[in-house]
């Protein structure tokens, strides 16, 4: 039978206790889960300008702290789980590839519990991705190829990334034979989303991981089979002011004409569809414009001039010579400036 002692002493330590339960309960399950994102990229390769896609092959692994996991009764320091053997029961915290395009395909995976409450997730994954391009310096352009991670369902009070690590330091650029790696940046964010304000009257905020891969076009292909091409066919389409024939400096104008539009169907199969012109696009349009003014300025000598005045006829031309070169230079010149130097 308890003594009076006995029951104020149980009552006591109920009272102390029960604050300090349902304080700590509430903080428990109100402290968002904190985990540590790293990738590690195998390969980024088949890029596709046209579709502003590319494939990543890496690894993707998670760490976070879990005091209740199931850690079995063993010696062991760690258990690991693979594949087929993935225990059923236990939560992984559930996370999506904001900008994957279809469904990334799990080549393997694998699950570790570590004794004194840490968990790790780690998966080898092969996906497409795409990522918004911007072709304005196209083909001297830079782009960033990223990957976004971003925690599914559960926002920053329920889920949290607090680290990203995108390793190797030094990529492997043997698959990218277009393009060059020029460095690499992983970033946290919140993104917040404004369509949970019918369901709960306020938006909600999610945590997002962001690694990018940061290159490069190499541009020695597009200026030995495009660009130079192309100037070579503007200074061309000048030596019709050293041609005394008429109707063959108009030939010479006219063919090399349709020789800047065959150019032009070229690298219009490069590119999607812009709402804007890109550097090598304004180059051939200069093109169309020089050869044009050129043709112009042909049939105004001719039909006009030379009729008053065969000497003025002869001194225009010398003119012209020097002009229009002048002019196309200068072009260039302030193009470049506006395109790469305000860059």
């Amino acid at each position: 039978m308890k003594t009076p002692r006995d029951i104020v002493f149980f009552i006591g330590n109920v009272l102390l206790l029960f604050p300090l339960m349902c304080f700590g309960r509430y903080a428990h399950e109100t402290s968002p889960l904190e985990i540590s994102v790293s990738f590690h990229l195998n390969k980024i390769y088949d890029i596709n300008s046209m579709n502003e896609t590319y494939l990543i092959d890496g690894y993707l692994v998670l760490l976070w702290e879990d005091p209740d996991n199931p850690f079995p009764d063993t010696d062991s320091a760690e258990v690991t789980y693979e594949n087929s053997e993935f225990p059923d029961n236990y939560p992984i915290p559930t996370f999506e590839f904001i900008n994957v395009l279809g469904k990334r395909e799990i080549l393997n995976k694998q699950l570790k519990f570590f004794r004194g409450g840490k968990v790790m997730y780690n998966e080898r994954f092969h996906a497409k991705f795409t990522a918004d391009m911007d072709f304005h310096l196209y083909p001297v352009d830079r782009q960033v190829f990223n990957l976004q991670i971003e925690a599914f369902s559960k926002d920053i009070e329920q889920l949290v990334f607090t680290s990203a690590e995108l390793t190797p330091e030094k990529l492997d650029a043997t698959y990218l034979k277009e393009w060059t790696i020029m460095g690499t940046r992983d970033t946290i964010s919140k993104i917040t989303y404004e369509h949970f304000n019918g369901i709960s009257g306020t938006p909600k905020v999610f945590s997002r991981c962001t690694f990018e891969i940061i290159t490069e076009r190499k541009f020695n292909y597009y200026f030995w089979q495009v660009l130079l091409p192309i100037f070579l066919i503007i200074i061309a389409s000048w030596l019709v002011f050293w041609v005394n024939d008429f109707s063959n400096q108009l030939n010479i104008s006219f063919t090399l004409m349709l020789t800047v539009v065959a150019f032009n169907f070229f690298t219009s199969t490069l590119l999607p569809r812009l709402p804007y012109n890109t550097f090598i696009e304004i180059i051939i349009i200069s093109g169309y414009t020089s050869i044009f003014l050129t043709a112009g300025a042909i049939i105004f000598n001719n039909a006009v001039v030379l009729k008053k005045s065969k000497k003025m006829s002869l001194r225009l031309i010398r003119i012209f010579r020097w002009l229009f070169p002048l002019l196309y230079t200068v072009f260039l010149a302030i193009l470049i400036s506006v395109l790469f130097l305000e860059d």
